[in-house]
């Protein structure tokens, strides 16, 4: 089917779905859960793809393709637009030095595991490849969102101390495994050059980042003047994708990019709180295009050896958020004490774990990286189906002991 054909169907799915799908009801049953998050929306792409209907084949996605990048920097922008300094400075100093140890332990961690089974079970491919994935899925895991816990925020009558350090290291956290994006991009951007491998990635990270704030800087040089908020919301629209747009052409990391124009223009603005529940309202129909497009990008194919590495992922991911607590505890000096169980609120991935793990598939398009693709994938929606029940188990658990 044409393209454009194709673009008029995922825009009836975007508005139907917008209207009808992302509801907040039983936000505690996985099931209700799952289908409320919009994650349901992959396995439609994955249905009008080649694997099903082909109405989204192969040759109508290299053409929407750009279309996938658009969606990824509305998302880094409202990711990044939302580290406005006045709203870091309602949190402690140690709340951003718990989640860099809480990302970099994970990270790490997983980086070790995932290794290990990479060189056991693809041994084949190059060294070189096997760093590449092992280091983007430990970025992967030490990501989690604020999704889950603001849909269970009315749940809680009285929000304490670990509500609200949860909301923030799960605000916060992407924020690490997209600066981790834009490194693997730049510096795994030129493996086969004989020489000056550092000197090039350093320019790439530097290029990837300039651009951006120059961008946001200019934007609202240009925008001083008294503007109605739909306008606005229209102009940041346009830029938006204009630079995802430019990030896509030069092979740029559009989910970073987008970030470090988003943080640049939040943190210059003074209308943060009037234009951005506007940005909200576009977020959803963007979201389920942007989910349907993955599915159908996604070659699902699952093996033996993928399979332990989706297990092992899983499960490392789990053990790094629960098992340091008390260290770190320890070490930032907490006023209160973090048990065990607090880890298991940081399950759920959200939106910004797929548009991560597709941020990797679109810079390298190779065999391996479909691997990559498809274990992500699946950890995100068994992280995000088994989150509710986690979430209960963690501030709930957590809230309910310290009142009796």
């Amino acid at each position: 089917m044409h393209a454009t054909y194709a673009f008029g169907i995922l825009i009836l799915i975007s508005f139907l779905g917008a209207r009808f799908v992302f509801r907040r009801k039983n936000i505690f049953s996985p099931l209700n859960y799952f289908f409320s998050s919009g994650l349901i929306y992959i396995f439609l792409g994955l249905y009008l793809g080649k694997h099903g209907l082909n109405i989204l084949s192969v040759q109508v996605l290299e053409g929407l393709t750009p279309l996938i990048s658009l969606g990824l920097g509305w998302i880094g922008f409202l990711f990044g637009f939302q580290l406005e300094r006045k709203y870091l400075h309602r949190f402690p100093g140690n709340y951003i030095g718990f989640s860099f140890l809480q990302a970099l332990f994970v990270f790490f961690l997983v980086f070790v595991v995932i290794f290990l089974a990479l060189k056991l079970f693809f041994n084949s491919y190059s060294v070189f490849l096997l760093y590449g994935m092992a280091v983007a899925l430990g970025l992967l895991a030490s990501m989690n969102s604020p999704a889950l816990l603001n849909a269970a925020s009315s749940k809680i009558p009285e929000k304490g101390n670990y509500y609200y350090l949860a909301r923030f290291l799960a605000s916060i956290s992407a924020f690490w495994g997209i600066v981790g994006l834009a490194f693997i991009s730049s510096f795994w951007h030129f493996p086969f050059f004989e020489s000056k491998i550092f000197e090039k990635g350093l320019l790439f990270l530097l290029v990837s980042t300039a651009f951006p704030f120059i961008l946001g800087y200019f934007f609202h040089f240009l925008t001083l003047k008294k503007t109605s908020e739909q306008d606005l919301l229209v102009y940041i629209l346009g830029l938006v994708f204009f630079v995802s747009g430019a990030a896509f052409y030069f092979n740029l990391p559009t989910l970073y990019v987008s970030m470090v124009m988003g943080i640049t223009y939040s943190n210059l603005t003074k209308i943060h709180e009037k234009i951005y529940p506007l940005f909200l309202l576009t977020e959803k129909p963007l979201y389920v295009v942007l989910l349907v497009l993955i599915g159908a990008l996604w070659d699902f194919n699952i093996s033996y050896e993928a399979a332990i590495l989706v297990a092992l992922l899983f499960v490392v991911r789990i053990i790094g958020y629960v098992f340091p607590l008390r260290l770190f505890q320890k070490i930032l000096n907490f006023p209160f004490p973090l048990p065990a169980v607090f880890g298991l609120c940081f399950l759920s991935y959200g939106g910004i774990g797929v548009a991560f793990a597709v941020s990797i598939k679109l810079s390298y398009p190779l065999a391996f990286t479909d691997v990559f693709l498809s274990s992500a994938l699946i950890v995100i929606i068994l992280s995000d189906i088994l989150g509710p029940w986690a979430l209960k188990l963690s501030i709930f658990r957590l809230d309910s002991e310290k009142k009796t």
